[in-house]
Formats: C-alpha cells, sequence, structure tokens
C-alpha cells in the first residue's frame, strides 16, 4: 500500500516486471505523475522546443489553453520558470529537447511533473540512470522534497545505493512477483541481493540482514 509522503523503493534485476508495475501503478492512482524511464523516447517530444515540451502534460489545463489552442504566452513563462528553477541548460526555451544533454532532459521532466503542483503519487523509473553526479543528487533532493510535501512516490529503480538511500519501505520485485514492504532499516545490499534472486525474503534476506 502506497503511503502519502513517503518514497516506497521497488528493487529488483531488469525484466522482471518493473514497466508492469509502473503503468499499473500510474493508471490507477488518480492525479498520478511519471518520470519515465527512457527520457528521450518517452519524457519529452525530440523534435518539439522546450518550451512546448514543458506543457505537455498540461496543455489542456486552462492555464495553458483556451478552446483548445495553447496559450503560447503563459506556456513559455511557465517553460522560463522551470528553466530557472531546475536549472536546466542548453539552448533556450526554442531549442528542440533533443538537443537538452540527458541530465537536463532529466531536470525539465522534473519540473514539468512537479512545478506548481503536488502530485498524488509519483512514479519515478530509474530516475538517474545515466546521469552525473551533480544531476544524481538533484533528482534525489527533488523526490525528497515532494515527497516530504506529500507525493507518494513510487521509487522503480536497478540501482541499489539509490533505494537503500531515498527509500522508507522496500519491496522486491522477483519474476513479476511483489513481496511485501518492509522498512528500510531491514534491508541490506547483501539482503536486496538475495530477495532480488528469489531467496525466500522472510528468512534469507532477514538472516543476511543481521
Amino acid at each position: 500500500v502506497l503511503r502519502a509522503g513517503e518514497v516506497l523503493g521497488i528493487a529488483g534485476v531488469s525484466g522482471n516486471g518493473q514497466r508492469a508495475l509502473a503503468d499499473a501503478a500510474a493508471a490507477r492512482v488518480a492525479g498520478a505523475a511519471r518520470i519515465p524511464e527512457d527520457r528521450q523516447a518517452v519524457g519529452v517530444v525530440g523534435d518539439l522546443p522546450l518550451w512546448e515540451n514543458a506543457v505537455l502534460d498540461r496543455y489542456r489545463a486552462p492555464a495553458f489553453a483556451r478552446a483548445g489552442v495553447v496559450r503560447r504566452g503563459a506556456a513559455r513563462r511557465h517553460a522560463a520558470d522551470i528553466v530557472a528553477r531546475y536549472d536546466v541548460r542548453g539552448g533556450g526555451l526554442d531549442a528542440p529537447a533533443r538537443s537538452l544533454s540527458g541530465g537536463n532532459m532529466q531536470k525539465l521532466v522534473l519540473g514539468r511533473t512537479l512545478l506548481g503542483t503536488t502530485p498524488t503519487l509519483i512514479v519515478a523509473e530509474q530516475p538517474t540512470w545515466g546521469l552525473d553526479v551533480g544531476a544524481v543528487a538533484f533528482v534525489h533532493q527533488q523526490l525528497l522534497d515532494a515527497a516530504a510535501a506529500g507525493s507518494a512516490v513510487l521509487l522503480v529503480s536497478e540501482d541499489l545505493d539509490e533505494i537503500l538511500a531515498l527509500a522508507d519501505r522496500v519491496a522486491v520485485l522477483h519474476r513479476g512477483r511483489l513481496g511485501a514492504p518492509r522498512p528500510v532499516a531491514d534491508w541490506t545490499l547483501a539482503g536486496l541481493g538475495l530477495a532480488m534472486t528469489g531467496s525466500d525474503t522472510a528468512h534469507d534476506a532477514a538472516r543476511a540482514a543481521h
């Protein structure tokens, strides 16, 4: 059960059902937002300018559209706010999103997801994959801040250090089956590794943790 204000980490070896879990969570929870694993193919529309990408999730909202037409000025102001607050660098508002580095692209996605709103649920899939150390720290802090503001954060990651650093509770996904979430203090890297290979999480993983 997801709880408001917490980070629930989902650990698992790639291909064990992470994408299906993320899809189901995002579809079933009203007010859910998503930070997709593939930021280039799914997170942004590469050929559209940065300012249009900044309102992709909200292009029907009254603040950014009228009678089905995007309010260009409002959208550009919102995009400029994201650029300033999330330190998105590269080319300006009219630059195509594909011209951004991976880290800056992820900052754009984060800003679009979080600025001016508190989602009920944030589904974050591999949110720091391929990013440099500075960008990783920034993304982590944004997720923690979102949880502190009341969002439930579902963190799906193959990076066990990331999960142990951010999560309040951790569950392991193995062959499409999700184990019961346990407090992060109950887990170690060794325990998570055992659980991810299919060892009994109630016995072997706990034994490895103590």
